[in-house]
């Protein structure tokens, strides 16, 4: 067993160095072995425990690893991310009002992070105050620039220089989708393709502004390159076969004997579990291939312990072009998962079978499972048992149950209003990058209550909510701003969001006391 856990960890290191050299090199100062040993040191750790204890670590454990590594690997991106180079002769910082150098420096100024970094409102020190501000534009375009902005549109007061960008603040005069698509096109004709065009609100002041950024130098991927990204795509789907068939086979009660046996025990839990969470991903992606945002190819996680996968990796490579991108990017994805996985966990449910309950039931109690946790998951746990499943029974659940819930689980932990996740894309696509912040810190304050009422009314046995939403509190609320962060969404997509949100509510409340006795459970 060593053997093959030994080739699993060697494969799984190189593949994952490829794809940090393919996807991140670039985009951070941090050396690819760093990044490379914090992604790793879960499997490792897990390696050497089964190695040399013969026993699988305790899952809290194991969560806590995972998602400690996880929150360093990403730190360690944003530290690490590279401050654009100087121009060779820096000017001198000069504005349309004739400010001073420090004056303007000190100037609050927002850039989107994934370019720079989230929103610089903080001011500049002494030293840099005194220093001469390297200028993205030389100073005869600067009149140019100026003719990009109609006064009908977007009446121009000022602009602002920084060593990372241009300012232009000024007063909006029309709607904002026709100020962002009319200055970007004529930026895009009078200066070429050298800037992102970025229009978003001032964290300070509220009010919104055009920001140029230097648009980096894409790289050419060759056509090997093309084929061995690939590669590594279709050998991290086989791999993540391996740990998920297992698992499976372990859940129906069978982790040994004969492969054939163990496939056909196995398989039914790894092919749902692949097939929910690789469409879920596959959404992504094709949401964002729509929008021509650059992006990896969807790279699936195996893992070498339950569940043996969390599913795709699907990094964004440009920035995102307005709110509503962002807000599809979410809404796909996690109304694809769901529209997968809610089915099949009806089909796994009515295989399944109840049993008597039992007083210490956990989130990953399987073979005793009660869903009373949560208002969907009783609802539908009833509309597929009927009247199998009463007051006083739990379910041992079908593997395509047990493949179905975990996915959905996954998804609704996706659904909070978190950066980076569905929820966080949904939430900053209807508010904006400031009020979905706010909504960000006080889900994660929702979330730790819901968590100390499970531990309590489980006479303090209960942990499992309580440390993921430990876990959950340490994510960063405030998310990057799309290029177009000012224009807002139209009415189906608000309504349509408030309807996905409302989901992941009712996953997170508990069976109300008067509908558990009209429903007998």
């Amino acid at each position: 067993m060593w053997l093959s856990l030994l080739f699993i960890l060697i494969l799984s290191g190189i593949l994952t160095y490829i794809i940090l050299d393919r996807t991140v090199s670039r985009l951070t100062a941090v050396p690819l072995w760093i990044l490379w040993a914090v992604l790793m040191l879960p499997p490792l750790l897990t390696g050497g425990i089964v190695t040399w204890s013969k026993q699988i670590p305790p899952l809290p454990l194991l969560l806590f690893v995972c998602s400690g590594c996880w929150l360093l690997y990403w730190r360690l991106l944003d530290w690490g991310k590279p401050k654009p180079r100087s121009l060779p002769q820096p000017f001198e910082a000069r504005s349309e009002t004739n400010l001073a150098p420090s004056e303007i420096a000190s100037q609050p100024a927002e850039i989107s992070d994934s370019l720079v970094s989230p929103s610089l409102d903080s001011a500049a020190t002494t030293s840099e105050a005194m220093a001469p501000v390297p200028r993205p534009i030389e100073p005869e375009e600067e009149s140019i620039l100026k003719t990009c902005f109609a006064w009908n549109v977007f009446f121009l007061e000022k602009i602002e220089y920084r060593p990372q960008a241009v300012l232009c603040r000024g007063k909006l005069r029309t709607d904002p989708d026709n100020a962002y698509n009319t200055i970007e096109r004529n930026v895009r004709e009078l200066l070429g393709d050298r800037f992102f065009v970025l229009f978003q609100y001032s964290l300070s002041t509220g009010k919104p502004f055009f920001a140029l950024v230097p648009r980096p130098q894409p790289a050419q991927a060759g056509r090997s390159r093309r084929w061995l990204d690939w590669a590594v795509a279709v050998l991290l789907f086989c791999l993540t076969l391996i740990p998920t068939t297992y698992f499976g086979a372990a859940l129906a009660r069978l982790p040994k004997g004969d492969l054939g046996d163990i496939l056909q025990a196995g398989l039914p839990y790894a092919l749902s579990i692949i097939s929910i969470l690789g469409i879920r991903d596959l959404g992504r992606y094709i949401v964002a291939q729509f929008y021509q945002i650059e992006t990896t190819l969807p790279y699936f996680i195996p893992l070498p312990f339950f569940p043996g996968t969390y599913g795709c990796l699907v990094q964004m490579q440009s920035p995102i072009p307005n709110r509503k991108a962002i807000f599809d990017l979410g809404l796909v994805a996690s109304t694809l998962g769901l529209a997968v996985s809610i089915p099949l966990l009806i089909w796994g449910l009515a295989h399944s079978e109840t049993v008597p309950l039992e007083l210490k039931s956990t989130l990953l109690s399987f073979h005793s499972f009660d869903p009373r946790f949560s208002l969907t998951l009783t609802l539908i746990c009833k509309l597929a048992l009927g009247a199998r499943f009463v007051a006083d029974r739990a379910i041992d659940l079908h593997n395509v149950a047990i493949a179905a819930y975990i996915s959905l689980l996954i998804i609704v932990i996706n659904l909070m209003p978190l950066r980076r996740l569905d929820g966080g894309y949904i939430v900053h696509g209807m508010f904006g990058q400031k009020p979905s912040a706010i909504v960000s810190q006080l889900s994660k304050i929702v979330l730790v209550i819901l968590g100390i009422i499970r531990f309590r009314a489980s006479s303090f046995g209960n942990t499992d909510l309580l440390f993921l939403s430990f876990i959950i509190a340490l994510i960063p609320a405030i998310d990057e701003p799309a290029l177009n962060d000012v224009s807002d969404l139209n009415n189906w997509r608000d309504i349509v969001g408030i309807a996905i949100l409302a989901i992941l509510v009712l996953t997170l409340i508990p069976v109300p006391a008067i509908l558990s006795q009209f429903l007998d459970v």
